[in-house]
């Protein structure tokens, strides 16, 4: 009798606590369910997206990869993904996306520049600073055409593979040389020791290759292109010896 009775207590405890159960079930969702209409309501709508940091890459190309747009919900922004989908652009190094309650959205981004070109067939093949590939198009680009480097191998997110690596990296370093002393060569060709570089398409530095360098980094070339930009021209020859010297011949 005595176990008959221990076995519809625990029966009915079972059946108690069931409904507890159940009931911290219902409860749970209905909380759920509130703060998920709650966060739905039309206060927390997008009503403004700013893209910032980007130089290149127009706010229009970057909002279009992001897929987002105003009278979305703040909170089915999803930043990583969002970050994704805008890093598909390789020029795109890095990206956050912030909520900023209620409504706003902010896309701040850093690029990548295209700062050499190579032929590869009937196709410009660009590259950044460490040889990556960001492009490979039918057109040319703002980028230094590097002529005389034969490209074996381009595919896109790898590095470009190159015949002459030697030549190339004298190109590339040079480029940096120039960036980094507010330069910019629109085409670069080195041959042996050698190196013609355009600032216009006829307009062309020639010198050693050293001896370029020297002349970039102590500022003596840059003060002949700005003296030649000022006064308009655009076409002869600048060519450059060692000990700072530049001379330009129409």
């Amino acid at each position: 009798m005595m176990k008959e009775n221990r076995t519809v207590k625990n029966v009915r405890k079972k059946k108690r606590r069931k409904k507890r159960y159940a009931l911290k079930f219902c409860l749970l969702v209905l909380i759920c369910a509130g703060i998920y209409f709650a966060l739905h309501i039309d206060y927390f709508d997008v009503d403004g997206i700013a893209v910032v940091g980007n130089k290149e890459i127009s706010d229009g190309e970057i909002l279009k990869l992001s897929e987002l747009k105003e009278g979305d919900n703040l909170f089915d922004v999803h930043p990583f993904l969002v970050q994704r989908k805008i890093k598909k652009n390789l020029y795109i190094e890095d990206v956050n996306v912030n909520r900023k309650l209620p409504c706003k959205v902010e896309i701040i981004v850093s690029e990548r520049s295209g700062k050499a070109q190579l032929t590869f067939g009937k196709k410009y093949v660009v590259t950044d600073n460490e040889g990556m590939v960001l492009e490979i198009s039918g057109e040319e680009k703002k980028a230094t055409l590097i002529e005389g480097v034969e490209v074996t191998e381009a595919e896109l997110k790898k590095t470009v593979k190159v015949k002459d690596t030697d030549t190339w990296s004298k190109a590339m370093e040079l480029i940096r040389i120039t960036e980094e002393n507010d330069l910019y060569f629109k085409k670069v060709k080195i041959e042996g020791d050698n190196v013609s570089a355009y600032v216009f398409d006829k307009l062309v530095c020639k010198g050693k290759y050293d001896d370029v360098v020297d002349n970039i980094q102590n500022d003596a070339l840059k003060a002949v292109v700005f003296d030649l930009y000022q006064k308009g021209t655009e076409a002869g020859v600048i060519n450059i010896g060692s000990n700072n010297y530049c001379s330009f011949t129409p």
